[in-house]
């Protein structure tokens, strides 16, 4: 008998038992990824300690081709097996990184993190914690965080190894100044994502004797690992003083980049600063139309798709930072005049019917992006 042909309370009673038993797998499932995920931690500790990288690329691929033909053979779409072994992999990836990115070789320090009830002073605030240093944070902030609060400066920074710097670029120099005037011969090292701004007031403190670092962690403070993440240091620095703050990170699954504080914001200016203001553009352009964001994700693409969930990300940012991000890098008028440049070019091509001059660019855009790719891929 069909199951259609049974009784509508039979066919009800049925349902019910299916779903309990969808749950009972689901449970078993996750029991299994548990055990996976512990066996990948045990993997990474023993990576560490033979000095293997974190990934294995040769290996993940194997993972894949295996999950693809088990598929085939239990009648799935190859597809989903490889998508579920993504998934895991990525998960695996995840577990092992966090482990690697709390191992420090050096000795622990004593650390004061001036702006640790921020977003990225909590995030470097724990990540040292997790190494096993000796932090406590200064923020006249009234949130509660889960570290040693101290109300003033003086005697916490003058007794300090290490003193991170996570406040605002508007008021690092001020910072700076305050913690050279107290005279402290520990470690500074600030973080913020602009530097150029803040050179000549480097460079004076330098020459007081202030052992100044700077770097840049290219990532938000929501971070869980480090794995193919980018953290900047700029060379200005003493060169043992920047070998302390580097090592911080050395042991860990980061991208870690060197490069003078001029470079790093001629490439900020494009990375962060055009990035920023062509999303920005792109959502002031949206809401100039007769047409809601619900609407138009009801018709979405992918490219829209994609699009829309990175400017959403965009907007949900804090504005005062991003305007500092414009505001402060010397080459926002140069790359703001690329941005009108290329948006009249493609205008122009379009409004004058120019097919050519539209493919041309299209075309040079694609070998610029993806210099060794053959054949234009446009979704």
């Amino acid at each position: 008998m069909r199951t259609n042909d049974l009784p509508i309370a039979h066919q009800a009673s049925l349902l019910d038992q299916h779903r309990r038993d969808i749950e009972a797998l689901d449970r078993r499932i996750l029991h299994l990824v548990c055990e996976r995920l512990e066996l990948a931690r045990q993997i990474g500790e023993l990576k560490k300690g033979a000095g293997v990288p974190l990934r294995n690329f040769k290996v993940e691929a194997e993972v894949y081709r295996r999950f693809g033909d088990a598929s085939k053979l239990l009648g799935l779409d190859e597809v989903l097996g490889r998508d579920l072994a993504k998934f895991l992999i990525g998960k695996a990836v995840e577990e092992q990184a966090v482990y690697r990115d709390t191992v420090y070789q050096g000795n622990a320090l004593k650390t004061l993190v001036v702006g640790g009830k921020g977003g990225m002073g909590q995030w470097i605030a724990r990540f040292l914690r997790g190494q096993g240093h000796r932090v406590t944070v200064f923020d006249p902030s009234p949130a509660e965080v889960d570290f040693a609060v101290v109300d003033v400066l003086d005697n916490d920074a003058v007794t300090a190894d290490l003193i991170i710097v996570a406040v605002p670029m508007s008021v690092c120099a001020a910072v700076l100044e305050e913690l050279a005037d107290l005279g402290v011969t520990g470690i500074v090292a600030e973080m913020c994502g602009l530097k150029v701004h803040l050179q000549s007031v480097s460079d004076r403190l330098r020459e007081r004797g202030l052992r100044l670092v700077s770097f840049h962690p290219l990532f938000g403070s929501n971070l869980r690992m480090l794995s193919g993440r980018t953290i900047v240091f700029c060379d200005e620095a003493r060169r043992e003083d920047l070998e302390v703050v580097r090592g911080l990170f050395a042991d860990t699954s980061a991208r870690l980049v060197d490069m003078s504080s001029i470079e790093h914001d001629r490439r900020m200016g494009l990375v962060l600063g055009l990035t920023h203001l062509a999303n920005l553009v792109f959502a002031r352009a949206l809401s100039h139309s007769s047409l809601n964001a619900d609407e138009l994700s009801e018709v979405a693409g992918v490219t829209f798709t994609k699009q829309i969930r990175t400017t959403r990300e965009v907007t949900a940012e804090n504005p005062g930072l991003y305007f500092e991000i414009q505001a402060l890098n010397e080459s926002t008028p140069e790359t703001g005049r690329w941005l009108r440049q290329a948006l009249d070019e493609w205008l122009k091509a379009v409004e004058t019917n120019d097919e050519s001059a539209f493919t041309q660019w299209m075309v040079s855009c694609r070998d610029y992006l993806n210099p060794t790719q053959e054949e234009p891929t446009i979704p």
